[in-house]
């Protein structure tokens, strides 16, 4: 989540950098996008409350 929450927090003009040319950075430092993707994937294998808490805490990071 720390990796989706920084990215999600860069400047809108580096995000857009990162979609037309990929950043270089994300073979060591880790691909937030993969990382997004994976915790759709833990919500939806959490149980109901915990699922819950955390689809709230990802949609504020999202929006």
């Amino acid at each position: 989540m720390r990796l989706w929450k920084d990215h999600v927090h860069r400047p809108e003009r580096e995000l857009w950098h990162d979609d037309e040319f990929g950043n270089v950075h994300w073979y060591r430092c880790g691909n937030p996008l993969e990382g997004r993707a994976l915790l759709d994937g833990v919500m939806g294998a959490m149980p109901q409350r915990g699922a819950r808490e955390l689809r709230k805490i990802m949609k504020a990071l999202d929006s």
